[in-house]
């Protein structure tokens, strides 16, 4: 048994590389199409604000895209589906791309495609989506072209970064201040030519960006109001830091160890996200340098300057918007870690092939590894189906009149605008006088939780028209006000 399966784990890994070109994107097409089945085809919260006002009213080109697709879940899933395949297939076209063989790459698109973090956010209904893929595009294009083409592959690079801001403002950081690091680049000739070469083609691209800037009468005002600000929430959270130190007697903290301080958070942030299997592959990295040999050293300096200025412009996006970023901004620092430790997967997979690993360890190793895919795809907390279906049912059954909910998500698939500033969140308390001069056409959706099965006193009010619930006894109750 031992050895017929060591023969199908080979064969696995050893697919010629035109089938792994089908493979990669239908595995990960089957992996979303799970994901979603699986999560009761129910979207997060922010995903359904971002569909409400794509219809209703967009505020940016990515909203102003979905706006065809008339909010429908199935369709933006769909889609938010797509896009994540797209981003996986062009990290494996990347790592072909800077030398990474097919069968190591593919290891690679499963520890992506399999982290638990990273399937929780995938089909997230986000501007980052379409920003991240752009983000990729400019990665292949400049690694593609930069031995014979050094200054288009750049500006190419250049033209997907600000394409990228388009969907997410934040992108204009990294298309501002990472050409910096273009200085450095090795070339042929000697250093001190090469930075005057390179500084005068940065100067003329800060110039343009700035001459842009000032003739562009919103950009103008937007950045000049926005550098106050920048710099005040910068000082307002080096206060803070300052009182989560000791509050008893604060530490008057500089700017500079806030910002450390950031820099540690969105580490341990980030170790969590990419999970523990990846963590050990970078501690293996580090620890041992003979694993450490499958990217050219200028490649691998990319993605290390790559990688620290993602970790730096987190730790300001933390000290601006007091906030860590959403874990599905943490992806592209997953995919350039996954290819900074590829010389590790490289080294294990020599030693599989080669039979050093004994077959018994290799079955435990590769059954934990099953589990682990299989725990990323997987919903073990409760259903919420049931908030789709009460808020779908309400919705039918409304008779013109209005759905009201204290619940974001049934509110919006009851038709209502979820968020919680909307005249359609009420708790209950709240929603009866709502409820004293409406027609009896608007319907109530009360969400109980398992944990407080106590009905509101404001219960017998109303009269119980449906009940929906999930298997853990959360209840979702369509509730009509009754006649006085």
């Amino acid at each position: 048994m031992l050895s017929s399966f060591k023969a199908a784990l080979r064969q696995a890994v050893q697919r010629p590389a035109w089938q792994q070109n089908l493979f990669i994107p239908a595995l990960a097409l089957l992996t979303a199409l799970w994901i979603w089945l699986e999560g009761g085809r129910v979207l997060d919260v922010e995903s359904l604000q971002t569909l409400w006002r794509s219809v209703h009213e967009p505020q940016n080109p990515f909203e102003s895209l979905l706006a065809p697709l008339q909010a429908s879940s199935d369709a933006v899933a769909a889609l938010m589906a797509l896009i994540s395949t797209l981003s996986l297939c062009l990290f494996c076209r990347i790592s072909r791309l800077v030398g990474i063989g097919p069968q190591t790459t593919f290891l690679l698109f499963l520890l992506l495609n399999f982290n638990p973090e990273y399937n929780d956010v995938r089909l997230q209904v986000s501007a980052f989506q379409p920003a991240m893929l752009l983000w990729l595009t400019g990665l292949y294009l400049f690694l593609a072209y930069y031995r014979n083409y050094l200054y288009w592959a750049f500006l190419a690079w250049a033209l997907t970064a600000w394409l990228a801001a388009l969907f997410v403002p934040a992108a204009a950081f990294w298309a501002g201040g990472f050409p910096l690091l273009f200085l450095f680049w090795p070339g042929r000739s000697n250093w001190r030519q090469r930075l005057r070469e390179r500084g005068l083609f940065l100067l003329a691209y800060y110039a343009l960006i700035v001459c842009i800037i000032l003739v562009v009468a919103p950009w103008r005002e937007a950045v000049t109001a926005w550098l106050p600000a920048f710099i005040q929430n910068l000082d307002l959270k080096r206060h803070d830091m300052s009182f989560f130190i000791n509050a008893n007697n604060p530490v008057d903290i500089s700017l500079f160890e806030g910002f450390l301080i950031a820099l540690l958070l969105v580490v341990v942030n980030a170790a969590k996200i990419i999970g523990p299997v990846i963590v050990l592959l970078v501690v293996l990295a580090v620890t041992r340098r003979a694993m450490n040999t499958v990217l050219e050293m200028r490649v691998r300096l990319f993605f290390a300057f790559s990688l620290g200025y993602f970790w730096a412009l987190s730790a300001f996006a933390f000290m601006y918007y007091d906030a860590l970023p959403s874990d599905l901004y943490y992806t592209p620092i997953t995919m350039l870690t996954l290819w900074l430790v590829s010389g590790v997967v490289f080294y294990a997979l020599q030693r599989v092939k080669s039979g050093r690993i004994p077959p018994q360890r290799l079955l435990i190793l590769a059954w934990l590894m099953v589990a682990y895919a299989l725990a990323s795809i997987i919903t073990f907390g409760p259903s919420l189906t049931y908030l789709r279906e009460a808020g779908e049912w309400a919705r039918q059954q409304r008779a013109g009149g209005r759905v009201f909910s204290n619940s974001l998500t049934a509110l919006y698939y009851g038709g209502g605008a979820p968020f919680r500033n909307s005249d359609g969140f009420a708790e209950m308390g709240n929603a009866v006088s709502h409820y004293y001069d409406i027609s009896t056409g608007d319907l109530y959706i009360h969400i109980q939780g398992r944990n407080n099965p106590q009905q509101p006193e404001d219960f017998e009010l109303f009269d119980i028209l449906h009940t929906f619930a999930n298997e853990r006894g959360d209840k979702a109750y369509i509730l009509r006000p009754k006649a006085e």
